[in-house]
């Protein structure tokens, strides 16, 4: 993806397992390799349903197995996700883990991911374009037996501060199944946008397996969202 004139301010680098913020019971940090398993398992649990938690049937804004059946990501994607903070600066992608911390502190149960990735300026419009560096929230993603804890709002304040800070971003977009408009209503009181704007769902040869639809395929079109970042 490219990059606009503003590459070519300062970026801190992204260092892995750096804490970003942290209070009595959330610590939230750069992901690392070792963060790895737990991802997996909470990022599936999130969109994919939770097998004997009190919230399986309804596991969050972002559940999507009454549209989709398979693997939400992999491990193998997470590790690629990793490889490229460590080594890209500016930084392309970096993902975000939270992590709820005992009262002795000594125990930490990763309990959220969140994703920031450099946008693909081809998907925007000449005027968005004028803003300057632009990035997408993804993988934004809650253990359902943690929902309700502010810790999805904890991560996404995390996220605009990394966008800023380490991308340099003007505006962010956030790609959401169309038909689940209980979660685009609940972005645009965030003070998205919605552009109105559609973009088909993609399902390649590497994922033919692992992304298997239980609609037809056109309620698995992307509304494109956007907010301007002050």
């Amino acid at each position: 993806m490219e990059r606009n004139a503003d590459a070519t301010l300062e970026h801190p680098k992204v260092e892995l397992g750096r804490v970003l913020y942290k209070d009595e019971r959330i610590e939230i940090s750069f992901a690392t390799y070792d963060d790895i398993d737990d991802l997996y398992k909470v990022i599936n649990w999130a969109y994919r349903g939770k097998p004997n938690s009190a919230s399986e049937l309804y596991s969050g804004w972002v559940a999507e197995q009454h549209l989709l059946s398979g693997t939400r990501i992999r491990s193998c994607e997470l590790k690629d996700y990793i490889d490229k903070m460590k080594e890209e600066n500016p930084p392309k992608i970096v993902i975000l883990v939270a992590k709820h911390v005992s009262n002795s502190q000594e125990q930490k149960i990763v309990v959220g991911s969140f994703k920031v990735e450099l946008y693909d300026r081809n998907l925007q419009t000449e005027e968005e374009k004028q803003d300057g560096i632009a990035v997408e929230f993804g993988l934004n993603s809650v253990d359902p037996d943690y929902q309700g804890q502010r810790i999805g709002t904890l991560m996404w304040e995390t996220a605009v501060r990394v966008a800023k800070e380490y991308f340099n971003a003007k505006r962010i977009y956030g790609h959401i199944f169309h038909s689940k408009t209980n979660l685009i209503d609940w972005k645009i009181k965030q003070g998205y946008q919605n552009t109105g704007r559609l973009i088909p769902f993609v399902i390649d040869e590497q994922h033919k397996s692992f992304y298997i639809p239980k609609v037809d395929i056109e309620q698995l079109k992307f509304a494109v969202l956007t907010k301007r970042l002050e």
